[in-house]
Formats: C-alpha cells, sequence, structure tokens
C-alpha cells in the first residue's frame, strides 16, 4: 500500500488537515531544491555549505531522547536545526508560501495545519488552504492525508 502522505486524493484538505514540506516529492520534481535552500542559511552556515549546491553532505546526528545516531542531510539539518531558529528567520513581509515554507522549517518541518498556519502568519485559514490546499505543490509543501 503507497505510503499516506505521498498517495494523492480527491479529498480537499480542512482547516485541521497538517501540512509540512516533503523533501523526497520535492528533489523529485525540482533539481535546483539545494541551491534554492541556500539561500535560506545564515551566514556561517551559507559560508560553510558554498559550493555544494549538487551534493549532499551527510552528518552524524543524535537523537537527544534516544541518542541514536543516523546520518542525515547536513545542509538540511543545519537549515532546520540551527538557521531557522534564528530571530530574523521569519519574515511576515514575504508571499504566503515564503512564509508557510519558513514556519515548517523553523517548527522543525513538523505538521502544522491551516488554522496553526493562519495563527502564525495573521492570514485566514481559508486563504492558507486555497494557496498549498489545491492540487498545484509548492516547494514541497503537501497535506498529510489519512
Amino acid at each position: 500500500m503507497a505510503d499516506p502522505e505521498k498517495r494523492m486524493s480527491l479529498i480537499k484538505p480542512t482547516p485541521s488537515t497538517p501540512f509540512k514540506i516533503d523533501f523526497d516529492w520535492w528533489q523529485e520534481n525540482d533539481s535546483n531544491w539545494r541551491i534554492f535552500l541556500l539561500d535560506f542559511l545564515c551566514d556561517d552556515h551559507r559560508k560553510a555549505f558554498a559550493g555544494e549546491q549538487d551534493d549532499a553532505r551527510l552528518i552524524d546526528a543524535v537523537d537527544p531522547e534516544t541518542a541514536q545516531v543516523t546520518q542525515v542531510d547536513g545542509l538540511l539539518y543545519m537549515l532546520i536545526n540551527h538557521c531557522a531558529k534564528q530571530e530574523d528567520f521569519l519574515n511576515h513581509n514575504l508571499p504566503l508560501v515564503a512564509q508557510i515554507f519558513r514556519i515548517l522549517l523553523a517548527n522543525g518541518n513538523q505538521p502544522l495545519n491551516a488554522d496553526q498556519l493562519a495563527e502564525k502568519t495573521g492570514k485566514p485559514a481559508r486563504t492558507i488552504l486555497v494557496t498549498i490546499g489545491g492540487h498545484r505543490v509548492y516547494k514541497g509543501i503537501r497535506p498529510i492525508l489519512e
């Protein structure tokens, strides 16, 4: 059976439908996704990852609760766990999709529904649903359908 996060559905998302960035989808559909993410890095990490647009540098990540070590994409790890936590990362002057993308990164890419995103963006949940709840996928932001 197909993974419920990957499966497309004709069911329309509701304000309580959670959304997250599906990096697997994004990698399959946009060959420039890593170059795009480099712009989100803080100055220190932008320098550290300069010249690595095409190749993933794997790093060891330690789960703080289980102490389990796993290898993860260094760019994504630093972006989500450091750069997205910086005070100036969230910007309400950006277009709505860019705001949502940054909010999801700052939230560790843990799913948020349209009501939660509305609280963080100041935009109506209905506007968010119309923008990211349709058939077109923007920057890998997809609903998690059960």
